[in-house]
């Protein structure tokens, strides 16, 4: 069942999934903060209602002020010297309906980098994220796709996401990839993009998880999941790709 604000839909392990539309989101958001701190010192339901979606507006606002300059950017990257510099050391454009980034493969892993304008990687005034992605063999457990081996991931989460306060740097262990996330800014270099490459095949050669390959993919069942989708890219122009065909 789906509709513009929820949408619910049943995953292939029987369980349901409900997604909530972005202003929903920021309502509810703007409801749980606002209200009970205008509301209980003040004692005014008008006063605290308007506060509220006062609120409410400002933020939708902001995430749609985000959205736009952020798509933009997710082409305009193409035109700086960070993804050429790349694009003339052998990385290829790698396009998915509105998704576009690059590839390429070393020590026999596909590597995806990509300017996801949803940022990971907390630390203010930044123009998004650079995301980095490095295969290895999808972790599941006996051949499930429903079933992540969470107690395989959590401790090289705990190792390499190291964090004090905040996490102004992600080095994340997913199902199928190494994800690394730093922020962009328009001096950002694409040495820095290199260079936590190095670092991010460093750490995967200090783990067990096997190199992953989508263009030479052999499994059968691991090429169909590919053709699928399951593989993409985690970011907000796939979800829209997989929300269009999902209908």
């Amino acid at each position: 069942m789906e509709n513009k604000i929820i949408t619910i839909k049943k995953l292939e392990n029987g369980k349901y999934f409900i997604d909530l539309h972005k202003y929903l989101i920021s309502f509810l958001i703007s409801l749980i903060l606002i209200f009970p701190a205008t509301y209980f010192p003040s004692k005014n339901l008008l006063f605290s209602v308007l506060s509220v979606i006062i609120f409410w507006i400002l933020i939708a606002v902001i995430i749609d002020i985000n959205d736009f300059f952020g798509k933009k950017v997710h082409y305009k990257i193409f035109e700086k010297k960070i993804f050429n510099n790349l694009l003339r050391n052998g990385f290829q454009i790698d396009k998915i309906d509105k998704y576009k980034g690059l590839i390429t493969e070393k020590n026999g892993r596909t590597i995806r980098v990509f300017y996801n304008w949803n940022k990971t990687a907390e630390r203010p005034l930044s123009f998004g994220d650079i995301e980095i992605n490095i295969f290895y063999e999808p972790q599941i457990i006996e051949s499930d796709y429903s079933k992540i081996n969470v107690e395989k991931l959590k401790p090289l989460n705990k190792k390499y996401d190291k964090t004090l306060w905040s996490k102004m740097k992600r080095t994340m262990f997913t199902y199928d990839c190494l994800k690394i996330c730093f922020n962009y800014y328009p001096w950002t270099k694409s040495e820095k993009i290199e260079q936590e490459i190095s670092r991010g095949l460093q750490i995967l050669s200090e783990t067990d998880l096997k190199p992953f390959n989508l263009r030479n993919i052999q499994d059968k069942d691991l090429r169909q999941k590919e053709i699928d989708g399951f593989f993409y890219p985690n970011m907000q122009y796939i979800w829209e790709l997989q929300e269009k065909n999902s209908r």
